[in-house]
């Protein structure tokens, strides 16, 4: 039975027919899947969190129904606001998550040898920027 070794793509400026580089790019492939799977997990947590806060809210507004708890401040929590910006911010880490993982396909493909890491920590930062963002805009909102 004779063995079948893959072919290297047209594009490709190295050769897949070695096994060592064969090797190499499989396993820059599946670094790249894991990663745009960190990055989906990522996504998928934030958008867990906001039907948690959505939840929350809910039990917050019965718990004011209560007669045990008349007394305590009606108070508007602006759950909404948090639920979509949470929401809306775990789409975008999807939606580029999925544009990172092409490019870098890509990169590879090709056989670049360096590529940008500008869009990562540019990427990574916006997050971080918008979450702390989030957080202190609507931690104002509760407070007062």
């Amino acid at each position: 039975m004779a063995e079948t070794t893959p072919k290297a793509p047209d594009h490709a400026p190295y050769d897949l027919n070695n096994p060592q580089v064969l090797l190499a790019w499989q396993r820059n492939h599946l670094a790249n899947e894991r990663t745009f799977l960190a990055w989906c997990r990522t996504g998928l947590a934030l958008f867990g969190f906001s039907f948690v806060i959505e939840r929350f809210d809910f039990f917050i507004r019965q718990i004011q129904n209560v007669p045990m708890f008349e007394g305590m401040a009606q108070k508007h929590l602006h759950t909404e606001e948090i639920t979509l910006s949470t929401f809306a911010v775990g789409v975008l880490v999807m939606v580029v998550a999925t544009w990172r993982f092409w490019y870098i396909r890509r990169c590879i493909n090709t056989g670049a040898k360096t590529f940008s890491t500008a869009p990562d920590i540019l990427f990574t930062a916006a997050v971080v920027a918008i979450i702390l963002g989030l957080f202190s805009v609507f931690w104002h909102l509760i407070v007062q």
